[in-house]
């Protein structure tokens, strides 16, 4: 790594210059949001990249980046007479990477696999072109709120820095109608940020270990976009602006700029980033700047460069020990969009399910040599999941016309490509699935009141409070729920596809309606070794199922609520438990994080990923609600859980007639969603005690087809990890290099070593990173790798032993 003094200099600043503002300029082009992703190529970015070619040309200090890989290739294939021009700016450093992934990734929403083969695919798809840079640095400019465990996420993939705008309790301009003087929010990381630290730039360290630099763009992303014009905004959606060039003016919005970041900075340079969506490179942006140098900079001390973002964190990694070491968890943003068009989040969850799948069913035996071909056959499905990391594709908050044109017609072509190659991979199955003999659960009803005794509990569900739960207790008697459980509540809900209602003046989220206020005809039905409750209620003029499933034996209790909501509203489930807790444990892409019940907003929804563990702080026992897709999740301390089972968002409207312009997205056709969720009672322990992760990483609901079922144990039996807490989530064939390549997950670090034993034979076996770049040798021993995981995710590239005839 080059020292300060070669930095400054390779950037042309003087050895005496005290406080130095760099500008970097850079792409924001989201593939698919107003527009679809040939639309936005059209009209802006073609455009953008022919005037950043043609600054190069002119300057060759120039620096400007592009954020992600997608419009890079479009562009690639869409001027096959410039890649000679493209590969050879960014292999000498002047047209900046800020990532090796296709999109500027949600980290919230998506399995962490999705975010990993994110960034390998756009990577692989540079090597592939002769583009030898391999960035270190990975941009979120614009996504709503991060992992917790992003810096584990980055880590696994070879990046140590990273840079994100968008944080919980920050103002950002044209999203709220309250004025700026009532933010950062009491409690939040920016009022950590701007208020206790008073640095911009931090080292965050999450809780598995995982380190990044980071620096935070509290002033936006597009803080220097007016930096050589007059008016409010370059953004497309508001362009208002004219070209002013002058000396005085360049002066003015810098020293504006200094003003704002220098109380936030603890090193010599300020960060200006210039880039907001879509607007083009600055003209002559060199010129603007020396000219500065040479006028101000004598006066003022105040030195302005153009450079990368990488360049930046490079020149503060010199002051490493003066940042704050921060375990952050920027959330929530915001909330709405954890649960907003929940068919295409099921759909971006079932098209990486089926790749994974059918992976591992390439190295089966009976498959030998589809491994070969495998990654051809899947390029195209790969790309589309990566592209629907994007946060405004899994978010749900792109406009009807390109969600229904472009967003599902390739999730649904790639699911059926992915379907066909599993077809042509899966092995004899058997089609028959007998009943086990077990005896359902015993039950009898009382008046309204149906009973249900299981191994593990004693349940109540009454008539006359519309089927919900009325009393849950252990076998032993101690009360789990109370009053009306697994209620549904309808709310009316102002909110739109990114926000609830709760979350800004002038919004709405108010109780409306609850099935617990009617009496309804609920039905039981024997299964083997289970009970199914069935009910239906009206709810807003709208017809809402819920099933129940109880087994026997198992602790895990099974829901499924089945309908729409109507427009404009929201629809919950509501428990009421003994459990009262100042703490969520919940897991996130990358870990489990301990989140307080409220923060920032009343109530507080928190995105569900995977589970949420509740346990009481004076007597330890707990509940914990596990989903297969993601959900939101809210909780206060006298013991009252709601899950948001559906939304019918419309356009967020302040005081019922007023848009949010940062906002402006509606969404009209709301499907039928069938939402499912299961629930388990802990007596004592947290959730890793409880194996909670364990029950999570292989729920399947009951209402799932067996076959399906089995051909997923088929599939994990390719790779087996010791201790079972270790999950083998990927085996591919390498993308790059040799051999196969396994990737393991635990939502912890593990402390033991962890053996992972294949299918089929092993000759050497490697420690890599998620793109694939091989760090050190492992141990083979009797066909079992054993590795030591650096983190709470580890790759693994495994040489196979050559094959005898």
């Amino acid at each position: 790594m080059a020292s300060e003094k070669e930095l400054r200099r390779r950037l042309d600043i003087p050895d005496d210059a005290e406080k130095v503002l760099i500008f970097t300029e850079s792409s924001h082009w989201d593939p698919n949001w107003l527009y679809t992703s040939k639309e936005y190529f059209k009209r802006f970015v073609q455009k953008n990249l022919d005037m950043a070619v043609g600054e190069f040309q002119k300057e060759p200090r120039r620096i400007y980046s592009v954020e992600n890989v997608f419009f890079l290739k479009m562009y690639w294939d869409c001027n096959p007479e410039k890649r000679d021009i493209i590969r050879d700016l960014i292999n000498e450093g002047r047209l900046r990477l800020m990532s090796s992934a296709v999109t500027s990734a949600d980290t919230i929403l998506p399995r962490v696999e999705a975010i990993l083969r994110d960034m390998l695919i756009g990577q692989e798809w540079l090597r592939s072109n002769g583009i030898a840079r391999e960035p270190k640095l990975a941009y979120f400019p614009d996504s709503f709120g991060a992992s917790p465990f992003l810096p584990s996420i980055l880590n696994a993939a070879g990046f140590d820095r990273t840079a994100i705008t968008r944080l919980d309790g920050m103002y950002f301009p044209g999203c709220d109608l309250e004025p700026k003087w009532r933010f950062p929010r009491p409690g939040s990381s920016a009022e950590l940020l701007l208020k206790k630290e008073r640095s911009l730039d931090f080292v965050w360290r999450d809780k598995n270990g995982g380190e990044v630099l980071a620096h935070w763009n509290a002033f936006t992303y597009g803080q220097g976009d007016m930096l050589a014009y007059l008016g409010i905004s370059r953004v497309y959606l508001a362009r208002l602006a004219i070209s002013l060039r002058t000396g005085w003016h360049i002066a003015r919005r810098i020293h504006q700029y200094v003003k704002a970041l220098s109380p936030f900075s603890r090193t010599p340079y300020m960060l200006c980033p210039i880039g907001f969506d879509f607007v083009e490179p600055i003209p002559d942006l060199i010129s603007l700047l020396d000219l500065y140098n040479r006028e101000y900079y004598p006066k003022t001390g105040i030195w302005v460069v153009n450079a990368g973002l990488d360049d930046y964190l490079a020149l503060v990694e010199n002051y490493r020990e003066r940042l704050p070491v921060l375990e952050l968890d920027p959330n929530p943003y915001w909330t709405g969009f954890y649960t907003s068009r929940p068919k295409l989040k099921k759909r971006c969850y079932l098209l990486l399910e089926k790749l994974l799948l059918a992976e591992k069913l390439a190295f089966l035996p009976e498959n030998r040599g589809a491994e070969k071909r495998i990654l051809q056959e899947l390029e195209e499905p790969w790309w589309c999941a990566a592209v629907s990391n994007h946060h405004d594709f899994i978010t749900g908050t792109s406009t009807d016309r390109v969600v229904e044109g472009e967003q599902i017609p390739c999730l649904e072509r790639v699911i059926k490509t992915a379907d066909e190659v599993i077809e042509n991979l899966t092995p004899p199955l058997k089609k028959e699935h007998k009943d086990n003999g077990l005896s359902p659960p015993k039950w009898f009803r009382d008046g309204d009141k149906i009973l249900i005794e299981t191994a593990h509990y004693r349940i109540e569900t009454d008539e006359s409070r519309g089927g919900a739960i009325t009393d849950l207790r252990f076998k032993d008697g101690v009360p789990l729920l109370t009053g009306a459980s697994n209620d549904l509540v309808s709310y009316r809900d102002s909110g739109g596809l990114w926000r609830m209602g709760y979350e800004f003046l002038g919004g709405v989220w108010k109780e409306s309606m609850k099935a617990s206020n009617n009496r309804v005809k609920v039905e039981v039905v024997e299964h083997d070794g289970a009970v199914e409750v069935l009910s239906s209620t009206q709810l807003n003029g709208e017809e809402i199922l819920r099933g129940v499933w109880i087994e026997n034996d198992s602790p895990l209790i099974y829901f499924r609520v089945e309908g729409k909501i109507r427009e404009g509203y929201s629809l919950t489930v509501r428990f009421t438990t003994t459990v009262s807790s100042e703490r969520i444990s919940m897991h996130a892409p990358g870990g489990v994080v301990d989140r307080p019940w409220g923060k920032i907003y009343s109530p507080t929804f928190w995105p569900l990923h995977r589970f949420a563990h509740i346990r009481d702080d004076s007597t330890g026992h707990g509940i914990a609600i596990l989903q297969p897709f993601p959900g939101a999740i809210s909780y206060s301390p006298e013991g009252k859980i709601e899950l948001v089972a559906m939304r019918s968002a419309a356009r967020e409207r302040a005081f019922g007639i007023l848009g949010i312009p940062g906002n402006p997205v509606s969404a009209h056709k709301h499907e039928r969603y069938e939402y499912e969720y299961a629930v388990l009672f802990t007596k004592r322990g947290d959730w890793r005690e409880n194996k909670i992760h364990v029950l999570a990483k292989n729920l399947s609901t009951p209402w799932r087809d067996a076959e399906e079922e089995d051909l997923l144990k088929i599939a994990d039996s390719v790779v087996e990890a010791d201790p079972s807490d270790v999950e083998v989530v990927a085996v591919k064939p390498a993308s790059r290099g040799d051999g196969v390549i396994v990737r393991l997950y635990a939502p912890f670090v593990p402390e033991k070593t962890v053996k992972i034993t294949p299918s089929f034979g092993v000759a050497k076996a490697f420690l890599c990173d998620a793109r694939e770049r091989d760090v050190e040798g492992l141990k083979v021993e009797n066909n079992s790798v054993l590795v030591k995981m650096p983190g709470s995710i580890a790759t693994i590239r495994l040489i196979q032993e050559e094959r005898r005839l």
